[in-house]
């Protein structure tokens, strides 16, 4: 399998960073996950918008070539070159220097992984079991809006999860409101409203996220952003997640409550016109 590193196609087995390299060191830099459909990144505007904010409050300058078609050709060169029409593709960007904390010079790298995947957004057959993670908080300021590579506290959600046996759990802000789920955004169903943690809640500004508010609205859906509590999650007729290589995925309960279907199915549908 072949990635892209700063622009050159590798080997994904090649040696590719030094023991001093920031990356492992310090988690220095941040990601994006992107669903690749017949070679083409989707909703790549919005995944470059999120790059270039990123860049600027990270101190990670792109160079002047890294432009967005840029990137889309070097996501679909790696998918020609690894014989795959639809993918899923992580886009790495990391800090090049030497120094501890404090790093001598900011010069930005990026690394493009891939594996092959499906060709559309499927809604699951079977929902998912929620519960929940409260050990570490979101934090109230601007990293929670981005994906930096030191994701401890979504590892550490994600094993809470498996080892008492939910599909996702959520996690919650610094007061105490729900942010997101540990993989995904959160939306609710109640009657005619469908509600969504609001960015002042430090959830993920998520590209899929962004897609749905904007969709729904132009459909003449409610959308209704603010803030969501414990008892606003049980008391929701649905509640589905969201991200961008997934799609929507439907929630099948939280606790002791159970939650329909049939909207998020409905949604799913008008959204993704499947």
């Amino acid at each position: 399998m072949l990635i892209s590193f700063n622009g050159v196609l590798t080997d994904a087995d090649d040696k590719i960073f030094s023991s001093k390299s920031r990356i492992y060191k310090y988690g220095d830099g941040f990601f994006e996950s992107i669903k690749v459909i017949h070679k083409k990144p989707q909703l790549f505007d919005l995944h470059y918008q999120r790059i270039l904010r990123a860049s600027t409050l990270f101190h990670l300058p792109l160079q002047e070539k890294w432009t967005k078609q840029f990137f889309e050709d070097q996501i679909e060169l790696l998918c020609l070159k690894n014989g795959w029409v639809h993918a899923r593709c992580r886009l790495i960007f990391y800090r090049e220097s030497e120094g501890f904390y404090a790093p001598e010079r900011n010069k930005c790298g990026f690394l493009i992984e891939m594996s092959e995947s499906l060709g559309n957004y499927p809604i699951n057959d079977k929902g998912l079991r929620l519960g929940e993670y409260g050990l570490i908080l979101k934090p109230s300021n601007f990293l929670s809006f981005f994906k930096p590579l030191s994701a401890i506290q979504y590892v550490l959600a994600g094993i809470h999860a498996s080892e008492n046996g939910y599909d996702s759990v959520i996690l919650y802000n610094e007061q105490g409101n729900i942010a997101e789920a540990y993989n995904a955004n959160i939306f609710l169903i109640n009657g005619d409203e469908i509600i969504t943690p609001g960015l002042n809640q430090y959830c993920l500004d998520g590209v899929m996220r962004h897609f749905i508010i904007e969709k729904l609205k132009h459909l003449g859906y409610i959308i209704k952003e603010a803030e969501v509590s414990v008892d606003d999650l049980i008391y929701a007729d649905e509640v589905f997640i969201s991200n961008a290589t997934r799609g929507i995925t439907w929630i099948e309960s939280f606790g002791n409550k159970n939650y329909d279907f049939k909207m998020t199915y409905k949604l799913h549908a008008e959204l993704f016109g499947i």
